[in-house]
């Protein structure tokens, strides 16, 4: 490899705006202030990401870029914000841009401080974690027996996981935070001095091109496109102004569950249910486990882990 190289672009971001901008004509009073809320948020990310790949992009690193993954295995999903691909290494990026500044305790908790306000967020290192357990499961799936043992002894060798902030003005304060945290943990103006540190002193032998190529290809085959879906509540027969409010209610009652649930055990929440699964418990109204099942996405056990709570709602 010669030269930095976008090797793919997801842009899952700008299409979710696209779309929810589009939603946004048809929406309820109630439901712009929850659409708008995203919006906001969907573009302070995009504003955090296009920093990191200016970065990138001229860092001068040899390297293939692949940008916005939506990662699709077995039952695992996982949204990545970057891999990248030198001849030594890979490296799987979490990028966060945060308001205010980032207080990381003794136990690698995560606190956000803005407005003499501090409140616990969702842990970037779990998350990155997460991703590369995904990515090492598929590598070792993938491999003969050999190959397995190999991934199994080597894979943290080969792949390094970073937490990048790309607000310039945060300040962190991580005098206590584990070491193992805090190495992972890195500024947007110091991403490319870590790579070339981390290239530097790796002793892994160099790929050819070639090589590299074939790996970012096998990584992007677990890559599903984001497609914009219309999440607007449908059914065959219209509903009455009345049946509508309440699967306004339903929705809402049923993102917040999700929501909760899912800063309780450090998930993402699409790891509880996803939009279309949403979408679905709205339209459908499962009364009970085996109505659940038939639900997209409920499998015997998410339905043990929350389909009492879901269907407790819905029979409200």
């Amino acid at each position: 490899m010669k030269e930095t190289t976008i090797y793919y672009d997801g842009k899952t971001l700008e299409k979710k705006i696209e779309y929810l901008k589009k939603k946004l004509i048809h929406s309820t009073d109630e439901e712009k202030v929850y659409i708008e809320n995203d919006i906001r948020k969907y573009e302070y990310g995009i504003k955090g990401e296009s920093k990191l790949l200016f970065e990138l992009k001229n860092s001068h690193i040899p390297m293939l870029i692949l940008h916005d993954l939506n990662i699709n295995y077995k039952e695992y999903k996982a949204q990545i914000d970057y891999i990248l691909f030198t001849n030594k290494n890979i490296y799987i990026l979490e990028c966060k841009n945060l308001y205010g500044n980032l207080l990381i305790n003794e136990d690698g908790n995560f606190y956000r401080i803005y407005d003499n306000n501090t409140e616990a967020i969702y842990n970037p290192i779990t998350q990155l974690n997460r991703h590369m357990d995904i990515i090492k499961e598929y590598i070792y799936d993938e491999n003969g027996i050999i190959g397995k043992l190999l991934t199994n002894y080597a894979f943290d060798k080969y792949y390094k996981g970073i937490v990048v902030l790309t607000n310039e003005k945060m300040l962190v304060k991580d005098k206590y935070a584990p070491k193992k945290v805090k190495d992972k943990v890195v500024r947007l103006d110091k991403i490319v001095d870590y790579i070339k540190k981390e290239e530097k002193k790796s002793h892994n032998l160099p790929d050819s091109y070639d090589e590299v190529k074939a790996l970012a290809d096998k990584i992007l085959r677990l890559n599903v496109d984001y497609e914009i879906k219309d999440e607007i509540i449908t059914t065959d027969t219209p509903y009455s102004e009345e049946d509508y409010n309440l699967n306004v209610i339903l929705k809402n009652k049923l993102k917040k569950y999700r929501f909760n649930k899912a800063k309780e055990l450090n998930y993402k929440p699409y790891f509880i249910f996803t939009d279309k699964s949403l979408n679905e418990l709205v339209n459908k109204k499962p009364f009970n486990k085996d109505e659940l099942k038939r639900i997209y996405g409920f499998s015997d056990i998410k339905i043990d882990k929350y389909g009492k709570d879901i269907l407790k709602i819905i029979n409200n």
